[in-house]
């Protein structure tokens, strides 16, 4: 049996080892070299210098990639619970959580990471609990800030799981917004996509907050939220609808998927 080699990652005075085989040592050590070249905003902790690394390993060699995943998955004990629950005991900031989820998530569309991922959700305790009746909520109406912020952040953390849909729904939603009936509520276009990936090509907040806008753009982020949660559990969209006794809603889109 081959020995593990330590490569070692560091970033100022953060520092995270890595254990491989020789052959896979050297590569690591390579793409670590590189990895200490670039220049990142602020100091990232021990976790997020993790991400960070795997993200980058990720673009550069999927095998080695793996390698790092697995190793994030020990340091969270996300192999025993659901990522989501071993970020919450972290007590990160939001940008740090959601910058680890990101990279947690940066491998979905690998097959050989299919299998760590569907082995950490195993059957959530709420689902399998006889004496738990739950209820699907969902709000129609957004907090503060632009209707774009919250399928902004989550086409960003769960991009790989809701990438093609967006893409789809994006090119619908445009192709809608020029039929002759409803074209003149729409003077900027319907661009979801282009929006959500170039934030600075969005129109102002006067025409982004009309109704027109708001009501597909709330719609797709109900959607995509749905979508994040019954693939992270590994469930069908049906399987899913059944794991609720109750459902409240404030807005039409997700009712009628839900019925």
């Amino acid at each position: 049996m081959s020995s593990l080699t330590v490569v070692r990652i560091s970033h100022g005075s953060v520092s995270i080892d890595l254990k491989a085989v020789p052959d896979s040592a050297d590569q690591l050590l390579e793409l670590a070299l590189q990895f200490e070249q670039l220049e990142f905003d602020g100091t990232p902790g021990h976790l997020e210098l993790f991400a960070l690394f795997l993200e980058f390993c990720v673009q550069q060699n999927k095998l080695l990639a793996l390698l790092v995943f697995e190793a994030l998955n020990n340091e969270l004990r996300a192999d025993k619970t659901n990522i989501h629950a071993a970020i919450q005991q972290q007590e990160l900031s939001e940008e740090r959580a959601r910058a680890i989820i990101r990279a947690y998530y940066s491998l979905w569309n690998v097959p050989d990471a299919r299998a760590l991922y569907q082995a950490a959700v195993g059957h959530p305790a709420l689902l399998s609990s006889a004496s738990a009746h739950l209820m699907a909520l969902f709000g129609g109406q957004r907090g503060t800030g632009s209707c774009l912020d919250e399928a902004q952040w989550m086409l960003q953390v769960y991009k790989p799981l809701v990438y093609g849909y967006v893409q789809r729904m994006s090119e619908f939603l445009c192709h809608e917004a020029q039929d002759s009936r409803v074209v003149a509520a729409y003077p900027r276009g319907l661009h979801v996509l282009e929006w959500l990936t170039v934030p600075n090509s969005a129109p102002d907040a006067r025409y982004i907050e009309t109704m027109p806008i708001m009501l597909p753009v709330i719609g797709l982020t109900q959607l995509m939220q749905v979508m994040v949660l019954f693939k992270t559990l590994f469930m069908s969209p049906g399987e899913l609808v059944q794991q609720f006794k109750g459902k409240h809603y404030v807005g039409l889109f997700c009712r009628c998927l839900w019925q």
